[in-house]
């Protein structure tokens, strides 16, 4: 890495893109969930190393040396671009389009493969790491919540798709164990969002009725903090958007760690690859929701608190680490300011 005469690092002013939007957004007031720790630290680290970083909305007037795209997008400056892998390609395919990668001078990846291919470097999707709770079924009157919104795929992907079986899962519980379940989130008024870009259509369509069907009974609102219901269940319905895929671990799973409640989770194929088996319930483990709700119904408080137990050690061990905001802005910071560096040599 190249050196000023001072024996100071360069200074360096990148730009962060967003494919969906604002990135100013992500340098915002903090969320109470912390969904934007991450981005945060990034700033502070390139701020540490003599740099900066800002959303590429506020930088308009500024020279930048770099720019770091937040999932892979069209190149807008003639400047180094880095880009942060943060959606599967069922979300966003452009992330798999290796024509649209190699425009990139670093990758930043979940995706095992590309890292095993030297393609991309590995990170992992971060999220806030408390230290958990072990309290047991006292302070936690409900048995079942799920927090997530209405989406879908933009693609017809039904092998995969986890959007549908939320709402299976949904559909069950409203009709099985009523009293058990709550849901929370956005968008449940709606009908379920249909995969495709028509899911966008009708749910405009309904918005603008002047009358509103009760689409999901078990749906008690948007909520300003996940964790405040969290910590009042003793299980949640972590499900990521899609199944089968090696190491996409988003946040749902560590927001119930974090409130002491034992998530059923379904999603990364290598799941305890990255988090220990008797931390969370393996939603495959159980032929249908009849099965799971007789597990859920018949557990001892005594075998509930080894699973509280298993997360606190989780979450301070080294293993946890790897989905820190403080590993996730160092290796970024490292790689691309390695990089600058030997540009400028």
């Amino acid at each position: 890495m190249a050196i000023c005469e001072s024996g100071a690092l360069p200074s360096h002013v990148g730009a962060l893109s967003y494919s969906g939007g604002a990135a100013s957004s992500f340098f915002g007031r903090r969320n109470a969930d912390g969904l934007n720790d991450k981005w945060l630290a990034l700033r502070d680290a390139f701020r540490a190393a003599g740099g900066d970083l800002l959303a590429i909305e506020d930088a308009r007037s500024a020279a930048l040396d770099f720019v770091i795209h937040v999932n892979a997008h069209r190149l807008r400056h003639d400047v180094p671009a880095f880009v942060i892998l943060a959606e599967s390609e069922f979300i966003h395919p452009p992330n798999v389009d290796w024509r649209m990668l190699q425009q990139y001078k670093g990758i930043f990846t979940w995706m095992p493969d590309l890292v095993r291919r030297g393609i991309g470097t590995e990170i992992c999707l971060a999220h806030p790491l408390g230290a958990g709770v072990v309290d047991g079924y006292q302070e936690r009157p409900q048995l079942l919540v799920m927090i997530a919104s209405n989406k879908a795929l933009p693609v017809w992907r039904p092998a995969v798709d986890l959007y549908r079986e939320r709402v299976r899962a949904i559909r069950w519980f409203e009709k099985h164990a009523p009293q058990a379940f709550a849901l929370y989130g956005h968008d449940w008024d709606k009908s379920p969002r249909l995969p495709t870009p028509l899911g966008g259509i009708v749910h405009g369509v309904e918005f603008v009725l002047p009358w509103r069907l009760q689409w999901f009974p078990s749906w008690k609102g948007v909520i300003p903090s996940k964790r405040e219901v969290l910590r009042h269940a003793r299980f949640s319905l972590c499900y990521e958007n899609v199944r089968g895929l090696r190491g996409y671990i988003t946040e749902k799973i560590f927001d119930a760690f974090c409130a002491g409640n034992v998530p059923v989770y379904w999603g990364a194929e290598d799941i305890t690859d990255y988090i220990p088996a008797d931390c969370f319930i393996d939603r495959r483990a159980f032929g249908d929701y009849a099965d799971l709700y007789r597990y859920l119904t018949s557990m001892p408080e005594t075998r509930y608190i080894q699973y509280q137990q298993a997360i606190c050690d989780f979450l301070v061990s080294p293993a946890a680490k790897r989905f820190s905001s403080e590993i996730f802005a160092t290796t970024i910071v490292g790689k691309v300011l390695d990089t600058l560096g030997r540009r400028d040599e």
